[in-house]
């Protein structure tokens, strides 16, 4: 069974737009949300591991221009 989480994210400046239009190409993203509050954007993903989690987060959302914190969120219902 996959995973899945909401990954909270933080954006610098005026990165968002950007930062939105390239998280929603990665693989393993199923939705992106532009929103108010503490964070800018909170994206829907699902892995098939922990591992596969980790190296979508790690080294591809963090990775993305503009992006300066993340605050990931399992789901543990299903």
């Amino acid at each position: 069974m996959a995973l899945s989480a909401f990954i909270l994210t933080e954006v610098a400046g005026d990165h968002s737009k950007s930062a939105y239009k390239t998280i929603q190409r990665i693989a393993g993203v199923k939705a992106v949300y532009a929103v108010s509050g503490n964070y800018d954007l909170i994206v829907q993903v699902e892995a098939e591991s922990m591992e596969v989690l980790s190296d979508l987060l790690m080294a591809k959302i963090r990775a993305v221009d503009g992006v300066t914190k993340t605050n990931t969120c399992l789901v543990l219902n299903v």
